[in-house]
């Protein structure tokens, strides 16, 4: 770890020899949840493995400095504070300021690894000794182990629950399709090609203008760069749903600020025919809008539960779609008219 005031713990001394890897775990006021994760790492096997571990604080104002301290005699971990919010924003405080090892792992810090996750990162990238990008299975773990009843569809379980099984076995990533947050690592040498993760896409400590995206931005921006990414199974994690995220209402949210995300990564709801016809595109917009809509209100409506939330869940993501389109295109005709205005001020009077 570099010198800075920020780290405000020393690293535990660990073995200089084997395969170095840094595990990154981005955290906000969840002391109890990142407590046990941290457990969960003591029972991962680091035999032959140089490990440290990182733990970002994203702008706490709970106990979490003294959960990561309590933890130093028996993993070898180290303390991070970023006060910009965004998880983005404590993910490229450690990528510019961490003596990185040889692999970078990325995590929350809400999951339990299996007892095996490191030494099964180490076997990928040797196994795979040409790729440079991996992404591991997710299973969510369930309060209670009581699932949701609504919870049942795949596409429910994957973008609201992280739960991430790509193929029976290791398989490469089809363009755009990339790993989740959770469970993913890179070779070091990546990070020259592609630094940093947007911090446009907030999804973190500040609840307003949330933007889902993160790490599937820097994946698809890694993925432009030419890196094939390998789905690797065997490194597993359990993600710990929260009580709270067993909730419609929060789930629905979820849904919009991950419309939100697909557009700030995919372009334009209905791109090819703004580019055509700019009129029509409003009108199409607006449709959909009603269409959305109606289908949010039918949806609440339904008296099975796993309808209710397939309908208005898929709603609210068609809605975080249009709504982030719009607000694109506003964005756009802003700095123009901005622009033209600066220019015209700078015109010399007759």
């Amino acid at each position: 770890m570099n010198n800075d005031s920020s780290s405000e713990f020393p690293l535990a001394a660990t073995a200089n020899n084997g395969p170095g890897i840094t595990v990154l775990i981005p955290t906000h006021n969840r002391a109890a949840v990142l407590s046990e994760t941290l457990e969960a790492l003591t029972r991962v096997d680091r035999t032959g493995i140089d490990c440290s571990i990182i733990v970002i604080d994203n702008n706490s104002s709970d106990n979490t400095a003294q959960v990561v301290k309590e933890y130093q005699t028996r993993l070898p971990v180290c303390y991070l504070r970023e006060p910009r919010p965004g998880k983005s924003c404590a993910l490229n405080k450690a990528l510019r300021e961490c003596a990185l090892k040889e692999f970078v792992v990325f995590t929350d810090d809400d999951v339990t690894p299996k007892p095996n996750w490191f030494q099964e990162i180490v076997s990928s990238v040797e196994k795979w000794p040409g790729i440079a990008v991996f992404g591991g299975k997710i299973e969510p773990v369930w309060p209670d182990n009581k699932q949701p009843e609504w919870a049942t569809t795949d596409w429910i379980l994957a973008f609201g629950f992280s739960r991430h099984q790509y193929a029976e076995g290791e398989a490469f990533y089809e363009p755009p399709a990339c790993p989740f947050g959770p469970n993913f690592w890179v070779r070091k040498g990546v990070l020259q090609k592609v630094p940093f993760f947007d911090e446009t896409l907030i999804w973190g400590p500040t609840p307003r203008n949330r933007i889902m995206g993160d790490e599937a931005g820097f994946l698809m921006q890694l993925q432009r760069s030419g890196f094939e990414i390998l789905y690797y199974p065997k490194a597993e994690v359990y993600h710990r749903i929260l009580p709270k995220a067993c909730n419609l209402g929060w789930l629905r949210q979820r849904a919009y600020t991950h419309g939100r995300g697909q557009i700030r990564l995919l372009g334009l709801h209905r791109h090819n025919l703004y580019l055509n016809n700019k009129i029509l595109w409003c009108l199409v917009l607006a449709a959909d809008e009603l269409y959305a809509a109606l289908r949010f209100l039918g949806g609440l409506f339904l008296s099975n539960s796993t309808r209710n939330c397939n309908a208005t869940v898929n709603a609210m993501v068609r809605f975080g779609q249009l709504h982030e389109s719009a607000n694109q295109i506003m964005k756009h005709f802003s700095g123009n008219l901005r622009n033209v205005k600066a220019k015209s001020s700078k015109r010399t009077p007759v």
